[in-house]
């Protein structure tokens, strides 16, 4: 009976173990088929911020597992949320401290495949306009600045002779409008500081009055995109000054206003891709007035502007315009919705394009999310989405960038 029990208990084992086996097999057979390379991947966001900003959010399109790195000691990933098809990547960002703008790298990963991003912080001299107020006799001015929470002005130094008009605000675009309490009947300067307190954080600004001969200029930097535009400089001064520019693409429109005066100014197009600058002076004509200076910054022309076929370029390394291999045709179709589609027709291929999502009213800078569709003979050839920036728009065409070179014009 014991020989019959044992011989029974060898015979039973090998069955009871294949279940377990057979569940091995297959959990490795899932392993293989579970994909390793997105087929969808995709990372977009906000990745500029002012000086005291506190957060960014970035999202992440992915159809499979992915991960994040971010090397900084001023931004860090606070927390993220994972879903099906992505999730999103909470930033927290100390505030700078500092005049200057600062970066950091943000890596996204899935499979083989990465996404950096570029995280750009500005530094506080682009956050107080100005960054150092200037007094001249008993004239207001004005400390501006967008503030994420509400805030409190006071007077750190100079209690006895700087007056603050609006010592406190909520959150959103914030005026802080000083003066002088008497005209500084010293000879020389004189120095004073204001803290402004913005949730929980301090910030000191230093506030200047003048006496003696005086040009006060209430800009220090203005830019255009490449089209250029007009801007405006409001001075006060106790000297008569001269203007002089460095660039002949900044026009300076002469007035004869002296004391409290209003420059105007005009900045042609930039028909370039490059940037550049230059400098507009006031200077005195008699005194010891310091002059002052006025930096005008231009951007260069998007390279994608430079082309105006419609059509659908570098996309998946093929561009398709009209007036190219066979590339004829194009209409614009509205849907009963309202949304608009610009479809491109190649007649000998038997072939269509098309694109849509985008709004052919949309204001220049605008983003938009846009899918592109093509058919050969009936089928299918080409499904796409992009996130793209309304670069430009004519009355007869909007010009849509994805990166790079790679983009849509589109007729409206």
């Amino acid at each position: 009976m014991k020989l019959l029990l044992t011989g029974g208990i060898r015979l039973l084992l090998p069955l009871l173990l294949l279940p377990a086996l057979w569940a091995c097999g297959q959990k490795e057979k899932e392993e293989e088929k579970k994909p390793v390379e997105p087929t969808v991947f995709a990372v977009y966001g906000t990745t500029n911020c002012a000086a005291v900003t506190a957060a960014l959010t970035v999202t992440v399109q992915c159809d499979i597992d992915w991960t994040a790195t971010l090397e900084s000691d001023w931004v860090k990933i606070q927390s993220r949320t994972a879903e099906t098809g992505g999730g999103q990547l909470f930033l927290q960002v100390e505030v700078n401290r500092t005049d200057e703008a600062r970066t950091a790298t943000l890596v996204v990963a899935a499979g083989s495949k990465s996404i950096q991003k570029t995280i750009t912080q500005q530094g506080l001299d682009s956050f107080f306009q100005p960054s150092e107020v200037h007094l001249a006799g008993l004239a207001e001015r004005t400390l501006r600045f967008s503030a994420p929470s509400s805030w409190i002005a006071s007077v750190t130094e100079g209690a006895d002779w700087i007056e603050l008009k609006t010592p406190s605000g909520e959150a959103g675009e914030a005026s802080l409008v000083l003066a002088a309490k008497d005209p500084n009947e010293n000879v020389g300067d004189r120095s004073g500081s204001l803290r402004i307190t913005i949730g929980g954080e301090d910030f000191s600004i230093p506030v200047v009055q003048s006496q003696k001969d005086v040009i006060l200029a209430d800009n220090a930097n203005v830019s255009f995109d490449y089209k250029g535009g007009d801007f405006v400089v409001h001075t006060q001064s106790n000297v008569s000054y001269a203007i002089e520019c460095g660039a002949d693409w900044v026009h300076y429109v002469e007035t004869k206003a002296l004391n409290e005066a209003t420059e105007y100014f005009t900045v042609d197009a930039n028909g370039t891709i490059n940037e550049r600058e230059t400098t507009v002076r006031f200077t005195p004509k008699q005194g010891d007035a310091k002059s002052v200076s006025i930096t005008v910054k231009q951007a260069g022309k998007e390279r994608f502007l430079f082309i105006t076929a419609p059509g659908f370029y570098a996309i998946d390394g093929q561009s398709y315009f009209l007036g190219n291999n066979g590339w004829n045709l194009s209409s614009r179709v509205q849907h009963a919705d309202g949304s608009a589609e610009f479809r491109l027709l190649n007649r000998s291929a038997n072939c269509v394009l098309s694109v849509r999502g985008y709004d052919p009213a949309a204001e220049e800078g605008s983003a938009v999310h846009l899918y592109v569709d093509g058919w050969q003979k009936g089928n299918k050839f080409l499904i796409k989405e992009y996130d793209a920036t309304v670069l430009a728009s004519t009355e007869d065409r909007i010009w849509l960038q994805c990166s790079g070179l790679s983009g849509f014009i589109v007729q409206k």
